[in-house]
C-alpha cells in the first residue's frame, strides 16, 4: 500500500517520490541489469538511462501498482538496445565462450558458471529466466512485464532450462578433462 502512494506522489510529480522508488529497486535495477551486461560501467550507463527514461515518463503510467513491472519493462528494453547497439550480443555462439577459468573455490565456480550459461542463452530465455528464479516473479507478473502469454513464459522457461543444462554439462565435460 505503502508503494502506491509513493508511486501516486512521483506520477503528479513529486520528485522525492520519485527518488525513494528508485533507492527501493535499485538493488533489483542494478542485479537484472548485470547478469544481462556483466559490466560494471555498461551496468551503469544502463541504469542511468533506465531512470532517465522512468523519470520522464513517469506521468504515463496508468497504474501505481504496475511501478516495478513498469521499470523492469525499461530495463530490459535498455539492455537489448544498449547490447544491440555496442555490438555485444554473439549471435553465433562461441562452444567455448562460456567457459572461463577461475582460481576460486568450487562454489563461487558453480555459480559463474551459472550466469555464464544464462549469459549464453538467447534474450526471449534469459528473461524469462532471469525474472522467473532469480527476480523471483510470479508467471503472470512476467507476462505483464514481457507481454506474452503465460505457456511462451513456461517454453520459453523449459527451453531455456535444457539449453543451461547443455552448456553446464559441457562445461563439466570440459573440466574434467582437464583434471584427467
Amino acid at each position: 500500500m505503502e508503494d502506491i502512494v509513493t508511486v501516486k506522489r512521483a506520477i503528479n510529480g513529486d520528485r522525492q517520490s520519485f527518488e525513494n522508488l528508485i533507492d527501493k529497486y535499485s538493488d533489483r535495477l542494478y542485479r537484472e541489469a548485470y547478469i544481462r551486461c556483466k559490466y560494471e560501467e555498461d551496468v551503469k550507463e544502463i541504469i542511468q538511462e533506465t531512470i532517465y527514461k522512468a523519470y520522464k515518463n513517469i506521468h504515463t503510467l496508468n497504474d501505481p501498482k504496475y511501478f516495478k513491472r513498469w521499470i523492469s519493462k525499461i530495463l530490459i528494453n535498455e539492455c537489448n538496445d544498449f547490447l544491440c547497439k555496442h555490438g555485444m550480443i554473439d549471435l553465433e555462439h562461441s562452444k567455448n565462450s562460456y567457459i572461463k577459468e577461475f582460481i576460486i573455490g568450487d562454489m563461487i565456480d558453480t555459480k559463474i558458471n551459472l550466469y555464464n550459461a544464462i549469459d549464453e542463452l538467447e534474450n526471449k530465455y534469459k528473461d524469462v529466466i532471469i525474472l522467473r528464479y532469480i527476480e523471483r516473479l510470479k508467471l503472470e507478473e512476467i507476462s505483464n512485464i514481457l507481454e506474452i502469454t503465460i505457456n511462451e513464459i513456461k517454453i520459453n522457461l523449459k527451453k531455456g532450462i535444457l539449453d543451461m543444462k547443455k552448456l553446464l554439462k559441457e562445461v563439466d565435460d570440459i573440466e574434467q578433462e582437464k583434471e584427467q
